[in-house]
């Protein structure tokens, strides 16, 4: 099958992620028919300018990342043949994680440079990201103080620095490397690095904060540890009376490093809501080329993404 590139004669920078996908990885070319079938052109026009800092961050090495998104697919098959043989994930603790995935320099690098170009490919990758620049970014009250964990490539941060309601950002990450490549990120994109914070600091191990946030996001992190409850109640703590949190929680999902199984939407709202946070909104976004009914009689992954008020 081949992709029809009309579809993205308008959208440049998706069009030359695209490209340079299927140049490594034509057998995908049915996998982004479907990615790109439906979509419409105001959220097309979203994912372009996505597609533009990708492109700005990445530069020349785009091929090479873009082949990299294909190693980490193959990587991720692997564990979805796992997850289906034995209803499970086939690691379950931190450390095992850490041998395995986070101490191989290598094996990082590239799939770090996966997750970003999924960002644009994988449809609820793709979906949540823009839920949360139209639907939480706009609930926030102006002079908000803004808190992200694991702010990963800076595009969230991003997009919250650009935004007029937001005086000031914090990004908490416990790896130096990765906070090294946000700093990166957000100097690329010409962020003022005065109205950004980032912190070496793991949410499981975080002290009272002093200073109360108005909103907070844990994107795709809660299933990568063993105690997700736990870090969404810390997150509650910093936050002020009626602060909102955006959480993505993927189910079903297994990954290289993902630990944490939830296997429901509704696992997920209720260890969002033990935690001291009522559920105003949610988008369940199932993996691409399947709907929500069918994702979830097969047990297929989907990003579960809540929007949360902390309970006064």
């Amino acid at each position: 099958m081949t992709f029809d590139f009309r579809r993205l004669s308008s959208y440049p920078n998706l069009r030359n992620v695209v490209t340079e996908v299927l140049r490594s990885w034509p057998e995908h070319a049915g996998y982004c028919e479907a990615r790109f079938r439906d979509d419409p052109p105001e959220f097309m026009e979203r994912s372009e300018d996505l597609a533009r800092l990708a492109v700005q961050l990445v530069g020349a090495e785009l091929p090479q990342w873009c082949a990299d998104y294909r190693w980490m697919c193959e990587r991720f098959l692997d564990e979805e043949i796992y997850f289906r043989r034995e209803d499970q994930y086939r690691l379950n603790s931190f450390e095992e994680a850490y041998r395995e995935v986070y101490s191989d320099a290598s094996y990082m690098s590239r799939y770090i440079h996966g997750i970003l170009v999924s960002q644009l490919i994988w449809t609820p990758h793709a979906r949540a990201f823009d839920f949360f620049r139209t639907d939480f970014l706009t609930r926030l009250p102006n002079g908000a103080r803004h808190l992200e964990v694991g702010p990963g490539h800076g595009f969230f941060l991003y997009y919250a620095s650009q935004h007029p309601a937001i005086s000031s950002i914090e990004g908490w990450d416990v790896s130096e490397s990765s906070i090294a490549a946000t700093q990166k990120a957000i100097s690329t994109f010409g962020v003022d690095p005065s109205r950004i914070t980032l912190r070496l600091q793991d949410v499981l191990k975080a002290a009272p904060h002093p200073v109360f946030f108005d909103s907070v996001i844990i994107s795709e992190v809660l299933e990568h540890l063993e105690q997700p409850g736990r870090a969404l109640t810390t997150l509650n703590q910093a936050l002020k009376p009626g602060g909102l949190i955006f959480v993505n929680f993927p189910i079903n999902s297994p990954a290289p490093d993902h630990i944490f199984l939830m296997r429901s939407p509704r696992e997920v709202e209720e260890l969002v809501e033990a935690a001291g946070f009522e559920v105003v909104d949610r988008r369940l976004l199932p993996v691409t080329g399947n709907n929500i009914e069918r994702a979830l009689r097969k047990n297929l992954s989907v990003s579960c993404v809540l929007i949360g008020r902390k309970i006064a």
